[in-house]
C-alpha cells in the first residue's frame, strides 16, 4: 500500500512539471541587472539644479527734505522783546537831573528785569525813578531794521489809575542819534497811571531802514515812582 501512494505522488509531480513546460512560462529572473535600476536606463537624465535668481533688493535714497522756516511776518524781530533772557539784546540808558539835595550827584534810578509782573512770559522790565527834581528818564534800547515796520507796541502796568500824571511811558523809534538819546527825543504822550493793571500802548513808526528802538519811563512829579513794561514788539 505504501508503494502505491509513492507512485501516485510521483505521477502527480511529473504531470505538474509537464504542464509548466507546455505553457511556455518561465519564472522571473531576479538576477537581471537592468530590472528596477534607473541608473542603468539610458534615457534617464539626472535632475539639473538652477542657481538661485534672487537679486538683492534695491534701496532708494531717502527723499526727505529739511523743513522750511518761514521768515517773521513783521519787518524786524526784536531780540528778547519780552525780557525772558534778562536784558540780552538791550542796552541801558538814562538822562537824569542833579539831585536837589546833592547837586554833585544825579537822582536815584534803577532799571532791571523782574518776575513780579509780566504780560508775556515770566519776566518784565522794572523801572524806578526818584522824582525829587521833577524830571528824569530811564530806558533800554536796541538797534533794529525798521524798513517794513509801521507800529511799535509795548505793554505797561499800573497799580492803580490816577488822574495825576506822575510816570509817563517813554518810547523812541527812529534813526540812531549820533550823540545818543536824551529825554527830549522820546515820545512821552502817554501816562502810565491812566489805568489799572496792564495796557498796550501803540506808536507810529515813520523811519525806514536801520534804526533804534527804546522803551522806558519818564517822571514828572516830585515823588518816587516805579512801573513795569513788557512785551515790546514791532509790527
Amino acid at each position: 500500500m505504501n508503494r502505491r501512494h509513492f507512485l501516485a505522488g510521483t505521477a502527480s509531480a511529473a504531470a505538474l512539471l509537464a504542464g509548466c513546460a507546455s505553457s511556455g512560462e518561465s519564472p522571473p529572473n531576479t538576477d537581471d541587472p537592468t530590472t528596477d535600476d534607473p541608473s542603468r536606463d539610458p534615457t534617464t537624465e539626472p535632475p539639473t539644479t538652477e542657481p538661485p535668481t534672487t537679486e538683492p533688493p534695491t534701496t532708494e535714497p531717502p527723499t526727505t527734505e529739511p523743513p522750511t522756516t518761514e521768515p517773521p511776518s513783521d519787518g524786524a524781530a526784536l531780540v528778547n522783546g519780552s525780557f525772558e533772557s534778562n536784558l540780552e539784546g538791550w542796552t541801558k540808558g538814562k538822562d537824569l537831573p542833579a539831585d536837589p539835595n546833592n547837586p554833585d550827584q544825579k537822582v536815584d534810578s534803577e532799571i532791571k528785569v523782574t518776575t513780579d509782573r509780566a504780560s508775556e512770559g515770566d519776566t518784565g522790565l522794572f523801572g524806578f525813578l526818584d522824582g525829587s527834581a521833577d524830571d528824569g528818564t530811564i530806558w533800554v534800547q536796541q538797534e533794529a531794521d525798521l524798513s517794513e515796520v509801521s507800529t511799535l507796541k509795548v505793554d505797561g502796568y499800573s497799580e492803580q489809575e490816577s488822574f495825576n500824571t506822575v510816570l509817563q511811558v517813554a518810547t523812541y523809534a527812529g534813526p540812531v542819534p549820533e550823540d545818543g538819546l536824551v529825554e527830549r527825543d522820546f515820545d512821552r504822550s502817554n501816562s502810565l497811571w491812566d489805568h489799572e493793571g496792564w495796557k498796550t500802548y501803540e506808536y507810529d513808526v515813520d523811519h525806514d531802514g536801520e534804526g533804534l528802538i527804546a522803551v522806558g519811563l519818564n517822571i514828572v512829579w516830585e515823588t518816587n515812582a516805579a512801573g513795569v513794561l513788557d512785551n515790546v514788539r514791532l509790527e
